[in-house]
């Protein structure tokens, strides 16, 4: 099954929906404790960006003007072996990198071609990917827009994969004016006399503490209570999970509903045997259709709460996001996303802070 996420996740559809988060979530009236701002931090409220799709190619720009486009599997037919990433850092002769993924990776080095000549060869291993970069990396992307399809060759010399370079133009001409490059000698197809010297934008800074200590035992009553206002779906969830937040409060995360592959929590904070919800500045994952904030797959270490709202069982679409504690309310300090359910998994940051402590 391939298609386009919608912009919310109800709480029902498990099975194959993803989502993106919508600025609503737990948005109250900030409370002055909430909004007095930390020495260093910017206080700028998140405003992800939105995604575009072009032909058989994914792109997307985070608010630092890094950008990155992904190819997309066929809408009918078998999705090939490897899927690829282009990414371009912001700023002048902003470092290019392509980025390939797939369930196995092909032996190295790697052979680029488009049309059937060849292009760039080599590649590096990083953990699940290959990645090329420098004047190779750069060579292939150019030549995408010209091309119709692209080859990956192993060292031996046997195909690894073909992709579709329909919309790949579109994809580079976009980012090339998104990053203000359109005219300029650093664009990928706009290119022109001008320098390429736009700078890249200042981040929005959040500063988070250094969280020490332990976190309590919960009474059981006290969790009844949690699930009871969070309108848990039935006892055969998980248990509660809790982590020290500093202070003497502890972050409790609460299993509310389970589906195939989402488990969607109610965040606590409690403190002196009393909980209260967690804040946040942006709705985790996305509207679960539930007035209680849940987020999807949460799971917290060293201050950062990392969520993952999957679309489908794959992993190929979705809402991943990064947030961080600032004493009183989770801050979001980064999101990836991929809207296409078509076996890119590599997602595509569309937000992000600096996170100092």
């Amino acid at each position: 099954m391939r298609h386009i996420l919608p912009l919310t996740l109800p709480l029902a559809l498990f099975a194959c929906n993803g989502s993106s988060p919508s600025p609503g979530g737990n948005m109250a009236t900030p409370t002055p404790e909430a909004s007095a701002t930390p020495p260093g931090d910017t206080g700028t409220a998140p405003h992800p960006t939105t995604l575009r799709r072009f032909g058989d190619w994914v792109a997307g720009c985070d608010n630092g003007a890094t950008c990155q486009m992904g190819s997309l599997a066929p809408e009918d037919g078998d999705p090939p072996a490897l899927m690829l990433s282009v990414e371009r850092a912001a700023g002048p002769d902003g470092a290019i990198l392509l980025r390939l993924r797939g369930v196995t990776l092909p032996s190295l080095p790697l052979t680029l071609s488009i049309d059937g000549e060849a292009v760039a060869r080599g590649g590096t291993a990083q953990d699940d990917a290959v990645e090329l970069t420098g004047p190779p990396a750069a060579a292939v992307a150019r030549r995408m827009a010209q091309g119709r399809a692209l080859t990956i060759s192993d060292a031996g010399g046997a195909r690894a994969a073909t992709l579709s370079l329909h919309g790949a133009s579109a994809a580079l001409r976009w980012i090339d004016a998104e990053q203000g490059r359109a005219g300029t000698t650093g664009a990928f197809v706009a290119d022109g006399a001008g320098p390429d010297t736009r700078p890249a934008p200042a981040l929005p800074v959040v500063r988070a503490p250094v969280i020490r200590g332990e976190s309590a035992l919960l009474d059981p009553l006290l969790v009844t209570r949690m699930r009871q206002e969070a309108e848990c779906d039935g006892d055969d969830l998980p248990p509660v999970t809790t982590k020290p937040l500093g202070g003497g409060r502890t972050l409790a995360i609460v299993p509310c509903s389970l589906g195939a592959y989402n488990l969607l929590s109610a965040l606590y904070v409690v403190e002196q045997g009393a909980a209260k919800l967690t804040r946040f500045d942006i709705a985790p994952g996305g509207d679960s259709g539930s007035e209680t904030p849940l987020a999807f797959n949460a799971a917290f270490a060293d201050g950062i709460l990392t969520t993952d709202a999957l679309g489908r069982g794959l992993g190929d679409c979705g809402v991943r996001q990064r947030f961080a504690w600032d004493g009183t309310r989770f801050r979001l300090i980064e999101q990836r996303q991929m809207d296409d359910c078509r076996g890119n998994a590599d997602f595509i940051r569309t937000w992000t802070a600096r996170l100092i402590r």
